[in-house]
């Protein structure tokens, strides 16, 4: 669990970029067993260990896109290397954020095929741009809002082949994303979700296929 679940992450040089969890080490973490025929439920909670949680994405002033990273379980050089399986920004209606609000705070997203059958780690994201039109250096209030939290899988191949070059070679949180990027830097009063997805190409990366996966928003129960 992120150390504060409603703090989101400012500045994108900071080491909580990864998975707002403190001094993060993976420890006897139990592994959520998935193949790659699941969809997964992700609940964006306060406090996922309650009983009754309390979902954090309930504020309709995070506006912005939401999107789901793997890495495999055991760094490489101490670096966990990040792949996208999910991005959605939005359509003309509302940005990803919103629908998550919508929905109680779940974002259903369905899992890949073709990934080695192995311990990922799964990093979710939800980038708040409602503060974006300046820098986290020329203000230190503003800035992107990054929330991603972490969960560790446990991933089978249900049809036994793998990806012809094993597990893509993957980025690092932080020091992929750059301040002042494009996509990191703009007015979301003139900003749509449909203006923004070329933004987010652009900000990267893409993610990973085969097979493509059309995202048109109906995944999002």
């Amino acid at each position: 669990m992120p150390a504060n679940p409603s703090k989101p992450v400012l500045d994108v040089k900071s080491p909580e970029l990864m998975c707002r969890a403190g001094n993060f080490t993976l420890g006897a973490q139990k592994a959520l067993e998935v193949t790659s025929n699941d969809v997964l439920y992700l609940s964006f909670d306060l406090d996922n260990r309650s009983a009754n949680p309390t979902p954090l994405m309930k504020d309709k002033n995070i506006w912005g896109p939401c999107a789901v990273f793997m890495a495999p379980a055991k760094p490489v050089n101490g670096v966990h290397k990040w792949f996208k399986i999910y991005e959605y920004v939005g359509d003309a209606g509302a940005w990803c954020s919103e629908k998550i609000i919508s929905n109680d705070g779940i974002l259903a997203v369905p899992m890949k095929q073709f990934l080695k059958s192995d311990t990922y780690l799964l990093r979710a994201e939800v980038i708040g741009l409602n503060m974006a039109e300046k820098t986290n250096t020329q203000d230190p209030l503003m800035g992107p809002q990054f929330y991603p939290s972490c969960g560790l899988i446990k991933y089978t191949n249900a049809d036994g082949s793998v990806m012809p070059n094993g597990v893509p070679v993957g980025v690092p949180f932080p020091g992929y994303y750059k301040e002042g990027h494009a996509a990191l830097k703009l007015d979301i009063m003139t900003t749509t979700a449909l203006s923004y997805i070329s933004k987010m190409a652009l900000l990267g990366p893409p993610e990973y296929d085969p097979p493509a996966i059309a995202h048109d928003g109906s995944n999002i129960v």
